[in-house]
């Protein structure tokens, strides 16, 4: 069997036939209907690129516009959740300062000074507790000053009145003094506050109570205070 070289091989019998040559070469040239071909799935290529990354920007916008959606209405929310429990809150204070406002009214705390009342009401402690001496003034009533109230002497449409009053009183302990005050002001249709009291011991020569001598003296000052509707 011949064997056929490369330098031999266009004119050794081992030599391919012309048309497999012209074949071969025909196949590495493209005519314009290939080049059609390809434009076309190129073009087809870069719209797809195109259409896809469009997609993914929308999807992006979509997702970033979604999130932001989100917080804004968690925000929302949060502040509406906030409102509602302050409002409750304000609510809750508001029954509270209802029912302390009702409960002053009750005690007679809001409204015109009662003195004519006060009076009747020292008399008769004065008398069930056999008090010899008991002396005392009243002054006029007026806004209460900053030494009681820092804040001022108006409040929620209401002005805070004040009437002073000196009192002179003997007695034969502390313990009844005490008493005498914490009955006065459970008893007077005011706000009682005892702004100063002074104790003295009384000299054994001092005056005689009920066979027995008083052995303090105090002298205070009380403050009666009232509420009074703003015109």
């Amino acid at each position: 069997m011949a064997r056929c070289s490369l330098r031999m091989y266009r004119n050794s019998p081992c030599a391919l036939p012309a048309h497999y040559e012209n074949f071969s070469e025909n196949r590495m040239k493209l005519d314009s209907k290939d080049l059609k071909r390809l434009q076309w799935a190129i073009a087809l290529l870069v719209v797809m690129t195109l259409i896809g990354g469009v997609s993914v920007w929308t999807t992006q916008q979509w997702k970033k516009g979604a999130e932001k959606t989100y917080k804004e209405a968690a925000a929302a929310r949060k502040d509406i959740q906030t409102r509602l429990a302050r409002a409750r809150v304000e609510e809750q204070e508001l029954r509270d300062k209802i029912v302390r406002f009702q409960a002053l009214r009750d005690r007679g705390y809001i409204g015109p000074e009662r003195c004519l009342d006060w009076v009747e009401a020292i008399a008769r402690i004065r008398t069930a507790r056999r008090i010899v001496k008991l002396d005392y003034e009243f002054a006029p009533q007026r806004p209460v000053d900053a030494g009681i109230l820092p804040g001022g002497s108006t409040a929620g449409g209401f002005a805070i009145m004040s009437s002073q009053m000196r009192m002179q009183i003997q007695v034969l302990h502390e313990g009844e003094l005490l008493a005498f005050l914490a009955e006065l002001r459970n008893t007077v249709q005011a706000l009682l506050q005892v702004r100063s009291c002074a104790i003295e011991r009384i000299p054994p020569s001092g005056i005689q109570r009920g066979g027995t001598n008083a052995q303090l003296k105090a002298e205070c000052a009380l403050e009666w205070i009232t509420l009074r509707e703003g015109k």
